[in-house]
């Protein structure tokens, strides 16, 4: 592959590459993720009235060197592997419970319900609960023992942990459908119950049971009694208060929200876990009671606590506020506050209600894109300098259209038309003269990049040129010290020439191209780009032995060079727009000055994009 061709592929290849870097800095500055660093990208560059790449660019070149007053969430995410091992641990014993029970005769379960007579104390619990209730009669064994019990009946509401109901149920065996029975005890009660007539009332239990390899848990409670033809068993399953529950625990825990409430009456504080984090408590420490809330907070806080306090209390009315709690390793911690008085029949408040919530992340991302959006204007005016300086540099090193020199047995006709975004100033350049020996000499070039680093390169390269011109060595040795003079620079540049001679006398050209696209040659209504050896581009090797390569020319024939902001679109293939612009010369006028407009006019020149640079020489 060409070296040019390299170079267009990284110019092709800049700006999402600089993004991708803009937003792996702006995450590490404010402690986000990329995603969430590339929206506040978009926001800066939005703010800042420019557009996304030049922002990114400009945070790319302040450094970003960690984080600027960010301060990072610091949670994790939970982790299941203690519910998976308590589940595990259930399904076993399940087993256990159930390889024995299945294997006890069943035969003769549907005689013993049939068997049961009319139990009215049964029926009338069955009609007159609301809850799950369910009429058990024992199963003995041979010891007169009760083994298992039977569903003999069970009302409408009657629903299982697996769902089951009455149509399901009655008829089975207890430990067989509900195994777990064993497990929490509750079978040797109902046993208790069945024998000794006692009561069963056991509330809010953790219970857990399984069924075909699926386990349920839930909290739950229940009620037994004993009637004539065995007991009877109501319960209720708390599933959904315990989803309730684990919902408010995961929006206080991902939210940094904590609830909390004084009842003023009895002097009592009850605050949720994340409360208590929130203002520095461990959890068997006594929340403060209103008045004292403000001695929890910083110092420089305190009279903002106490004037909200203060509001509540004689004015009756809910206050928020934001203030900061220092914690043990001295860290301040943000914290936003809602409160409410909760008043009674006297018009007095009786107890107050208060929310919090953690804001600390925010505001440190808050400030840290402050310091961002700072530290990129800083920049920003810093570029815009360079950019200022790169325009006066340009106007001062290369002359004039109307200030070329004529160049012997040639018409010349030069366009040096800088870009008109001055972030895409770049490194074009040209030189003509005439030699002692009677030789014209021209050059036209490129040093890689933008802004005032292309500028300097291309005006140390354009001088450079013309002082090593004089010594009137071939165009070959000429680029060779050129690539030298480029590698050497400080800092490090890189660029691309076309460097020639033309002999009036012989009409010969012998010229060297390093790594730039190629002449045009316009002969007889044909354009054809010449044939050039693949030598690389100026300060990529060093010791390469440029090529001096001979071309005879005509009377009429005129020479095209450009420079690649003529060619160049990342949306087209770079062989396609040369061809394109070689049949747009067959068609072009004789005049090389006309020849450059018509040139600029058909090639769809977007002057925003890069500098661009033209020549027409033609031969006298």
């Amino acid at each position: 592959m060409h070296v040019a061709d390299l170079e267009d592929l990284r110019g092709a290849a800049h700006d999402r590459a600089v993004l991708a870097e803009a937003r792996v800095v702006l995450a590490r500055r404010l402690g986000v993720p990329p995603g969430e660093a590339l929206q506040h990208l978009i926001w800066i560059a939005r703010d800042l009235d420019i557009d996304l790449a030049e922002a990114a660019s400009l945070l790319v070149k302040d450094g970003g060197g960690g984080p600027v007053g960010a301060v990072l969430a610091g949670r994790r995410a939970p982790r299941a592997e203690a519910v998976t091992a308590e589940r595990q641990a259930v399904l076993s014993e399940v087993e256990d419970v159930l390889r024995r029970v299945t294997a006890e005769d069943t035969a003769a379960d549907a005689e013993l319900v049939a068997g049961v007579g009319h139990d009215p104390v049964a029926r009338a619990l069955l009609d007159g609960t609301l809850d799950s209730c369910a009429h058990l009669v024992p199963v003995r064994d041979h010891d007169g023992n009760v083994a298992d019990f039977i569903y003999a009946d069970a009302n409408g509401a009657t629903r299982d942990m697996f769902g089951r109901g009455r149509e399901e149920l009655t008829g089975l065996r207890l430990l067989r459908t509900d195994p777990g029975a064993v497990l929490s005890g509750l079978f040797d009660q109902y046993v208790e119950v069945l024998e000794a007539g006692t009561r069963l009332a056991r509330d809010s239990i953790s219970y857990s049971t399984a069924q075909r390899g699926l386990s349920r848990s839930s909290r739950m409670s229940v009620r037994c009694v004993r009637v004539p033809t065995g007991v009877c068993v109501t319960w209720r399953y708390h599933s959904a208060e315990d989803r309730i529950a684990r919902r408010l625990e995961r929006v206080e825990r991902l939210a940094l929200i904590g609830f909390g409430e004084w009842d003023l009456a009895t002097g009592e504080a009850d605050w949720t876990p994340q409360m208590l984090a929130n203002y520095g408590l461990a959890p068997d420490e006594v929340p403060p009671m209103p008045h004292d809330l403000p001695k929890a907070v910083a110092d420089d806080d305190r009279p903002l606590m106490e004037e909200a306090v203060q509001t509540m209390f004689s004015r009756r009315e809910p206050v928020e506020a934001e203030h900061r709690v220092i914690g043990q390793d001295g860290t301040p911690r943000h914290l936003w506050v809602f409160a409410e008085p909760v008043l009674g029949e006297s018009g007095l408040p009786v107890s107050i209600n208060i929310v919090s919530q953690d804001i600390t992340r925010r505001r440190g991302v808050e400030r840290a894109l402050a310091e961002t959006r700072r530290q990129m204007l800083k920049q920003q005016a810093r570029t815009a300098q360079e950019r200022k300086v790169a325009v006066t540099l340009r106007r001062a090193i290369l002359p004039d259209e109307d200030e070329v020199e004529h160049l012997p047995g040639l018409g010349m006709a030069v366009r040096s038309l800088a870009a008109e975004s001055t972030a895409r100033i770049g490194g074009d350049w040209f030189a003509t003269g005439s030699m002692p020996d009677g030789r014209a000499v021209f050059a036209i070039g490129d040093a890689a990049g933008h802004g005032l680093p292309a500028a300097a390169a291309m005006a140390r390269t354009r001088n450079g040129l013309l002082g090593l011109a004089c010594t009137g060595e071939p165009a070959g040795r000429l680029v060779g010290w050129l690539n030298e003079l480029v590698g050497n620079m400080e800092p490090p540049a890189t660029g691309t020439a076309i460097v020639a001679h033309f002999a009036p006398s012989r009409r010969m050209l012998e010229w060297t191209c390093a790594g730039h696209p190629p002449p045009i040659l316009v002969r007889g209504g044909q354009a054809t780009p010449l044939e050039v050896v693949r030598d690389p581009m100026l300060g990529a090797m060093p010791g390469w032995q440029y090529t001096t390569i001979s071309t005879q020319l005509r009377p009429g024939d005129m020479l095209f060079l450009y420079t690649d902001g003529l060619v160049e679109r990342r949306d087209a293939d770079l062989d396609e727009r040369i061809g394109r612009l070689s049949a747009i010369l067959r068609d072009c006028s004789e005049r090389p000055d006309r020849v450059l407009d018509e040139v600029l006019a058909r090639m769809e020149h977007d002057r925003a994009a890069d500098d661009t640079t033209l020549f027409a020489l033609q031969v006298e």
